[in-house]
């Protein structure tokens, strides 16, 4: 019995998901027949294509010569009529958009950097117009948007996925993808739904799945469904008409359980972390503890299409440990996803798989997927590649630690080993909503870690956000300030920033503890009845519109303080990796001036 992993839409098609790479390496090392499919990066091929283009145009004036209209089409006319009345709109789209996705794919046009800016301008346009084809759905490169949020409800789902006219992945799969696979092969198929945007593209492929191809076992697992495994019981026509179980946490272990019981026949009682349907009733077995790193295998990504991804080179994604060795930061729902402690790789062992990896799909690059590595564990991996030769170029993730642990001389030996951009969660730069957070750093060893990292040439990127609960005014200006200071007009040891407005996720510590935070009241919608993200009531702090008042002219503030942002803010965290390496933190940063002077 062979099985079919797939990593459905919606994702940015710039380098493959690593789940199904684990999986599948892990499940042929016990003997299982496994074959994966990247439908995100396939959908997306496909989108951007003049054919498809054609077809949504055809949409549009199909909605416009209805005699009868929905009010979603009368709502959409005016932007329908403007756009088919364009010819010359139309016809740029057209006529460019397969040399567009090329220029992303070639090694001397994609560091061309006004070449990759307009390629990248037209795949954004026509994302545009594929979004208008399925009005009101909107449908980006990075982002997938239906009205009202389906996802956030059974009644959405169950409706969302089966529209044909606002759901793009419907015909998609129908008219295109399913055909390219013999399903008959299979006994199970897996699919992922590691976020929101997911949730509709992926039920959809499980629903056309389980009616076409009553012989498969459909099982879905990711961390969206890890997250609504309490409120499954009442759902029960997920599982009769969609999937028929989901794999909670880690995946290797429970997967290869599920496809030895499905071979033999067996029932499903035993295996470890499966929700299904039994007797008419959702059930839950029993957890297992989550496999050693040392058991775990080395990705495989054959099957997957590396030249469809829109790269010149192949970036693999990979990782040395699973959850955080921190666990404490309190907005965070990480620990949760992975139910399991803290576990990494032997530093040796590492070297050795990116060098195997490297090899093989004859690339440099590769993004580690950790949520954070700790500086003991990236100065002994840094030492290692080094020792060991490896020619790689990444990206990484690291922590602010409060000791005295990340000197200059750890970051030189990790920029040596290839590492060339970490991203930091700064979160904030005021030292009472760092304590609350739990983030276990001040403002000043923000700083002190920062300038050790840039001294040592890393382009260091901050992720932060403003509204963090009680937070004031002043306080999100303390960030603001931090910022501008070390910005590139500044210091200089801050690079890149990505902000966003605080959201309350289910399974944080303030969603199991909103008096700790002072939150007066979670607010659950019954007609959101699958939400993950929730709104809340709190007497403290900045209000809404306040909070989203600073986030707008932060806006402001990054562009008036990073002219880089005239190249970064174009280009996906891999394809600024290969930016990076190709010319330099320096040689960007003096690229931007002149783009500045010219806007």
């Amino acid at each position: 019995m062979r099985t079919a992993l797939i990593f459905p839409p919606q994702w940015y098609p710039s380098q493959p998901y690593l789940a199904l790479p684990t999986l599948k390496a892990y499940l042929e090392t016990k003997g299982h027949a496994v074959d994966q499919f990247d439908f995100n990066v396939e959908t997306y091929d496909l989108f951007l294509s003049r054919g498809y283009l054609e077809h949504c145009i055809k949409k549009i004036r199909s909605r416009l010569s209805k005699s009868v209209k929905s009010s979603e089409d009368n709502e959409a006319e005016p932007i329908h009529r403007q756009i088919v009345e364009d010819e010359g709109y139309l016809e740029t789209i057209l006529s460019e958009i397969d040399d567009a996705k090329q220029v992303l794919r070639d090694e001397e046009r994609f560091f061309q950097f006004d070449e990759y800016k307009n390629a990248y301008t037209t795949l954004k346009v026509a994302m545009q117009l594929i979004s208008y084809a399925h009005y009101p759905s909107k449908i980006d490169l990075d982002s997938f948007f239906m009205k009202g949020n389906p996802e956030e409800n059974l009644q959405g789902i169950l409706t969302a996925t089966q529209s044909s006219g606002t759901n793009p992945f419907l015909e998609v799969y129908e008219d295109y993808l399913l055909a390219k696979v013999d399903w008959n092969k299979y006994g199970l198929v897996g699919i992922s739904i590691i976020h929101a945007g997911q949730v509709i593209p992926g039920l959809t492929l499980a629903r056309i799945l389980r009616a076409r191809y009553p012989h498969l076992h459909v099982v879905i697992g990711g961390s969206v469904f890890a997250r609504h495994q309490d409120i499954l019981d009442d759902k029960k026509i997920l599982f009769e008409e969609m999937f028929h179980s989901i794999v909670l946490f880690e995946g290797e272990h429970p997967l290869d359980q599920l496809i030895e019981h499905l071979k033999k026949e067996k029932p499903l009682d035993t295996v470890p972390n499966l929700i299904y349907l039994k007797n008419g009733k959702v059930v839950r077995n029993a957890a297992a503890k989550a496999l050693s790193y040392d058991q775990l295998a080395c990705p495989n990504f054959d099957d997957l299409p590396l030249d469809k991804y829109l790269m010149p080179y192949p970036v693999l994604p990979y990782m040395a440990s699973r959850g955080c060795y921190w666990g404490k930061c309190t907005f965070c729902t990480h620990s949760f996803i992975y139910d399991s402690h803290y576990r990494k790789e032997n530093e040796e062992r590492v070297a050795e798989e990116l060098d195997y990896l490297g090899k093989k799909y004859k690339t440099k690059y590769f993004t580690f997927s950790d949520e954070a590595i700790s500086p003991n564990a990236f100065d002994r991996m840094s030492k290692a590649i080094l020792t060991q030769g490896v020619d790689m170029r990444a990206l990484g993730m690291l922590k602010f630690e409060s000791d005295s642990v990340e000197t200059v001389e750890l970051f030189e030996n990790m920029y040596k080993a290839g590492f060339l951009m970490l991203f930091f969660g700064l979160e904030s730069a005021n030292d009472r909503i760092l304590s609350i957070i739990e983030k276990g750093c001040d403002q000043k060893t923000e700083k002190r870690v920062l300038e050790n990292s840039s001294l040592a040439g890393i382009w260091n990127h901050l992720y932060l956000f403003f509204g963090f609960p009680t937070e004031e005014k002043h306080e999100a200006q303390e960030t603001i300030d931090f910022t501008v200071e070390h910005s590139e007009l500044g210091d200089g040891t801050i690079h890149s920033v990505g902000q966003s407005v605080f959201s309350l996720e289910k399974d944080s510590a303030i969603y199991h503890n909103p008096a700790k935070f002072q939150i007066d009241r979670i607010l659950r919608d019954p007609e959101r009845d699958m939400a993950i993200i929730f709104d809340y009531e709190i007497d403290k702090g900045m209000s809404k519109e306040e909070v989203l008042g600073v986030y707008e002219n932060f806006n402001k503030v990054i562009d008036a303080n990073f002219p880089s942002r005239n190249i970064w803010n174009y280009l996906s965290r891999e394809h600024f990796l290969l930016y990076l390496d190709h010319y330099g933190r320096e040689e960007i940063l003096n690229m931007a001036r002149p783009l500045v002077q010219s806007t």
